[in-house]
């Protein structure tokens, strides 16, 4: 039961998010290419709360972009975006995962080209896993909205 409500408030927010904030095609004037960057992640004092890793690569066609950060206590969140930029750039698929000492604890994921959303969440021993709808508008919060 608190496993579905869980789902429920996640994927209220997510929904939220791409009404409050949807990001059509862009028009690319320059591709992207590949990158890469180690950004840290520190809270509002500037104390380092997790080492990051950064990659941007173009494969098939599609800029993939993944930003990792792993925690001192074996904790690593990872958020992955693919898109594609011709003839505009348009967000695909999306994904975000928490693992803790290599174990997957919740995982959402976003096709756009499919409009099927999914969630796993790991909690007292059970996986959680519904597909939904949705609503094509735009890109979820994240790697996605942050793009130009």
């Amino acid at each position: 039961m608190l496993a579905t409500r869980k789902l429920v408030t996640v994927f209220s927010i997510l929904g939220a998010g791409m009404i409050v904030a949807p990001v059509y095609a862009l028009k690319v004037t320059e591709p992207a290419a590949a990158s890469h960057g180690y950004p840290g992640l520190c809270d509002i004092n500037g104390k380092k709360l997790a080492d990051g890793e950064f990659r941007q690569w173009v494969e098939s066609n599609r800029l993939h972009i993944v930003i990792t950060y792993k925690f001192s206590a074996g904790e690593v969140y990872e958020e992955h975006s693919q898109f594609r930029q011709q003839p505009e750039l348009i967000q695909e698929k999306w994904s975000w995962k928490e693992l803790k000492h290599g174990r997957s604890q919740r995982e959402f994921a976003a096709d756009f080209l499919t409009g099927i959303a999914s969630a796993h969440i790991r909690q007292d021993h059970k996986d959680v896993s519904k597909g939904l709808i949705l609503n094509r508008a735009g890109p979820l919060p994240g790697l996605g909205s942050a793009l130009p």
